[in-house]
């Protein structure tokens, strides 16, 4: 099989046995990759520390049959965002990105947009941008992608303009009603404050480092966190470790 190389973030990295590694990356050219990085544990000559988490790297690897495991040849580190996690709270942020990346990801299949996402949300954390914004930019962005995200502007059953006072988000029916259709604004099962459509606007229409000077309110993000845990669990039936991780870090338990 012949070399491939690509662009790629590191999303995980486990160790197997006593010399290797177990890594998943996002490529910009074939989407997900697994595969084994031989003697990554026991020397840090071939790999030095290129596959710590998100780190950025120009991966060259070899596809073998008979397995989805690729043989990890190289990982040429471009770009490290490792001094983002020597903050305990960013660095949990940072954590739930790599989560949400790796359930997403398509196995092998390009997936171009989702890495730029991901490269574009990292670089404005490092610039200023506030970890709240950045992570409902980073996972209204992510349903966007791969179209699993729910109209924020429109009612799912009428096709009104939402109005600006607020609508809700039914889950059974996977869609945001307007007052009329919902029986009031906020109903449904998780309730969509005009404050949550704006900043959910704000967020689809403009890249991340916008919202360094211009962040959306708190009590904006807050019901759009809820609309992308709840949308996250419906579609993958698992809730992702690392949100807890940053709830204990927080004192949220």
């Amino acid at each position: 099989m012949p070399l491939k190389e690509s662009e790629a973030f590191v999303l995980r990295s486990h160790p197997i046995g006593e010399a290797d590694r177990l890594v998943t990356f996002l490529t910009r050219g074939a989407g997900k990759v697994r595969g084994v990085a031989k003697g990554a544990r026991r020397s840090r000559r071939r790999f030095g520390s290129n596959l710590e988490l998100l780190s950025r790297v120009r991966l060259s690897y070899f596809e073998r049959e008979g397995t989805d495991l690729a043989r990890i040849e190289g990982a040429e580190l471009l770009e490290s965002f490792f001094t983002l996690q020597e903050d305990p709270e960013r660095g949990a942020v940072l954590a739930c990105f790599a989560e949400v990346a790796d359930a997403f990801a398509r196995e092998q299949q390009e997936d171009e947009a989702f890495f730029r996402l991901l490269h574009a949300v990292l670089r404005a954390v490092r610039e200023g941008l506030a970890l709240d914004p950045a992570a409902r930019y980073f996972e209204i962005w992510t349903l966007k992608l791969h179209g699993v995200l729910p109209s924020l502007a429109t009612c799912g059953r009428c096709g009104a303009a939402l109005p600006a006072r607020g609508a809700g988000y039914d889950r059974r029916e996977g869609a945001a009603l307007c007052g009329r259709c919902g029986r009031g604004a906020g109903a449904g099962d998780l309730p969509l404050p005009g404050a949550a459509l704006a900043a959910a606007q704000a967020i689809l229409s403009q890249p991340p480092a916008a919202l360094i000077q211009a962040v959306p309110t708190a009590a904006g993000l807050a019901p759009l966190a809820a609309l992308a845990a709840t949308l996250f669990f419906d579609l993958t039936e698992r809730r992702f470790k690392s949100y807890d991780v940053l709830r204990a870090v927080r004192g949220r338990e």
